[in-house]
């Protein structure tokens, strides 16, 4: 299993190359990672796995702190 991390910055940039054509493609890049992140945990506390809500938490930490190009939060 990727690190957290590296799990982060590998949802942001599937994503960038879906809106890297748009304005800010950066925010939006991560706004969906932060989307798809959000499902994975809304999904895992259904079946209470206390080590995958813990990673997909730190998943989500990592792309918030995701460095913005153009300072667009």
């Amino acid at each position: 299993m990727n690190s957290a991390k590296e799990k982060a910055q590998e949802l942001v940039d599937k994503y960038y190359q879906l809106v890297a054509d748009g304005s800010y493609p950066e925010y939006h890049a991560k706004q969906c990672a932060l989307i798809a992140v959000d499902e994975v945990l809304n999904n895992i506390e259904l079946i209470n796995n206390r080590h995958q809500i813990n990673y997909w938490r730190e998943v989500k930490q990592e792309i918030e702190k995701y460095k913005q190009l153009n300072n667009v939060r």
